[in-house]
């Protein structure tokens, strides 16, 4: 079972113009419909991010409960949230 937020979506993932970020989205497929993406590459959102979780680091999921850094840990999360 999914758990949504008030506004049906996961969380907020936060990626950038890099390969790695590409990958996780094309991975995602229908999940990140679910998800709300911000691309920290524009408008000086990079540094915003290590304000407030004390990292810059892309791919980053932020959910009600978690942090999660990295296309590893997020998969895990999101493949434990879908069944």
């Amino acid at each position: 079972m999914v758990m949504l937020r008030d506004n049906d979506t996961l969380g907020v993932l936060f990626v950038d113009e890099s390969e790695e970020s590409r990958l996780l989205l094309s991975k995602l497929g229908d999940v990140s419909k679910k998800l709300q993406v911000i691309d920290v590459s524009k408008n000086g959102l990079r540094g915003w991010l290590l304000m407030e979780y004390g990292t810059t680091e892309v791919p980053l999921l932020v959910t009600e409960n978690s942090i999660l850094s990295g296309i590893k840990s997020i998969e895990a999360f999101i493949e434990k949230l879908m069944h």
